[in-house]
């Protein structure tokens, strides 16, 4: 089996996806071929690179409320409106990199983990043979734009939850492109640590309430602000701060708990390996809504405390989540007092604890496999690409504007 995966560095979730795919198919499949392309980096200029890998971050760090305003526009866009949608435009840059890396390739199977690089597979589609079953997935709780622009492209089309099928439909999918599989994530969150081990591993008190601040990428709280909502806390509890690769946010933390006098046990630490020791540990994980993240939390059975001031995707998971029983929505200024809510009343936190375990599915990587371990292996005979970049794109334009022509004429 050979398989190509198209992915982006926008967010951390695409590229470990790709990673959990690499590794699971590995692992059962030994001898298959397996290559992982960016393809941002691989066929942009430096500005695209670096609007998909930094100014993702720096948007959605100064300028979150534009950003949601730019996201809550595409959604107009619709199943009858996809071939007029501006992302089909923007996506020209990446299609002869992608046709040419396929044919060079020769893959059975095409993974697309962001949803332009399967918007250009299903434009090339629309001229170009591909002869590669082409698989796609959904990595957050919400619907983004733009997947009605997919439909006629993709082979299999992984959902996080049962309740995005009909919506799917509606984007002009059929019953049997569709699965349900969940996010995946690491293993390992699936089989997490008692509380009592992942304690005595990391030198904590198992009896004691222990919160987990998760502190990704544009997190929405001052340092400042967030310590002294956290010496707000009346009990004492145990804290853990993961600041990833924000070596000044680290020391800051440090600064602040001592200025503030913070009367809970801190462990504040840079990047680690040990998030899934962390998770176990906790009873609550304090941050931001990104769908891996919240969903390594639910494998974890651990429910969440989110804050506001996301991007939108963030937002539905969040509302998803909040709405299924299983976190909690807080402000900047409501730390402190949501924390204190929780302490004081055991019943509602079992509660939300239970239903965070409810919405886990252990086994996303394996449903993956179950439909990748059945595609066929492609012929390629007799295809080879002939056209150059300039070609590819105006042959790939012309039959998404036929396309458009007919949808006008059949109206």
């Amino acid at each position: 089996m050979k398989v190509l995966v198209f992915t982006v560095s926008a967010g951390n979730g695409h590229n470990s996806t790709a990673k959990r795919i690499k590794e699971k198919i590995l692992e059962e499949n030994p001898n298959a071929e397996i290559e992982i392309v960016d393809v941002y980096k691989s066929y942009t200029g430096k500005f695209k690179q670096w609007t998909m890998e930094k100014g993702y971050f720096f948007v959605c760090r100064h300028f979150v409320g534009l950003y949601n305003h730019f996201f809550k526009k595409s959604e107009k866009c619709n199943y009858s409106t996809r071939d007029t949608a501006k992302v089909n435009k923007e996506v020209n840059v990446l299609l002869y990199g992608m046709l040419n890396k396929i044919y060079e390739y020769k893959p059975d199977l095409i993974v697309s983990t962001y949803i332009f690089c399967a918007v250009a597979l299903r434009n090339l589609r629309r001229y170009y043979k591909i002869p590669a079953k082409i698989m796609c997935m959904t990595l957050d709780y919400g619907i983004s734009p733009y997947w009605e622009c997919c439909a006629e492209g993709l082979d299999y089309m992984f959902l996080t939850n049962e309740s995005m099928v009909e919506p799917f439909k509606e984007k002009g999918y059929k019953d049997e492109q569709l699965f349900v599989t969940g996010i995946p994530v690491a293993k390992k969150f699936s089989n997490p640590y008692t509380k009592e081990e992942a304690s005595k591993i990391l030198g904590l008190d198992s009896k004691v309430f222990t919160i987990c601040v998760m502190k990704a990428s544009f997190f929405p709280v001052k340092n400042k602000q967030l310590v002294k909502e956290l010496a707000k806390v009346k009990k004492p509890i145990q804290l853990i701060f993961i600041n990833g690769k924000d070596e000044k946010g680290l020391k800051q933390i440090d600064k602040y708990v001592k200025k503030y006098k913070l009367q809970h046990k801190v462990v504040n630490v840079g990047f680690t390996d040990k998030v899934v020791e962390y998770f176990s540990a906790s009873d609550m994980i304090l941050g931001k809504a990104g769908g891996l993240t919240t969903t390594e939390s639910i494998n974890t059975g651990v429910p969440s405390l989110i804050l506001g001031k996301l991007p939108q995707q963030e937002i539905y998971n969040k509302k998803f989540l909040v709405d299924n029983g299983c976190a909690i929505s807080i402000t900047n200024k409501t730390i402190g007092q949501a924390i204190n809510n929780i302490l004081d009343n055991k019943d509602e936190y079992n509660r939300i604890k239970e239903n965070c375990l409810k919405l886990r599915i252990t086994d996303t990587i394996d449903r993956y496999y179950e439909v990748i371990s059945k595609v066929p292996v492609a012929d390629y005979s007799g295809i080879e690409l002939k056209d150059n970049k300039r070609q590819v794109i105006k042959n790939v334009t012309k039959c998404r504007k036929e396309s458009i022509k007919k949808q006008k004429n059949s109206k």
